[in-house]
């Protein structure tokens, strides 16, 4: 089982260009899987390596790790949307959402005073 996920994940990076064909539930679980523990030892050893490493080099290593993360799991979400007889462009709407809600969660203006959440930070600081 271990070997089929770490096969899995290889997969997922061998594939990184591809947009075509299909995934099964398991690989593309197992590739998450795998994928995540794998990040949360790449950065836990990164960030320990933050005194030593200069911040430019650590941060070119953390942009390099995001772009290939993020190309490996797309083209694994497309295949997967494959499989499930979807097109591989709901990926995108999934983009656009998000985006969407980080850009409104910038621009938004708080609510004065005190809400159900607690106090108004700005007030806080000042």
């Amino acid at each position: 089982m271990l070997g089929k996920a770490i096969n899995s994940w290889l997969d997922g990076y061998k594939k990184i260009f591809c947009y075509k064909g299909r995934s099964t539930r398991s690989e593309f679980g197992f590739f998450l899987l795998i994928q995540f523990i794998v990040m949360y030892l790449s950065f836990s050893l990164l960030f320990n390596l933050d005194n030593i490493l200069p911040s430019a080099l650590l941060g070119l290593c953390v942009m390099l790790i995001f772009i290939t993360t993020f190309l490996a799991t797309l083209s694994y979400n497309v295949r997967r949307l494959h499989d499930i007889g979807q097109s591989g462009l709901w990926c995108f709407v999934y983009l656009l959402c998000s985006g969407a809600i980080i850009i409104a969660c910038l621009i938004i203006k708080p609510t004065p005073g005190e809400n159900q959440y607690g106090p108004n930070p700005r007030t806080l600081s000042k």
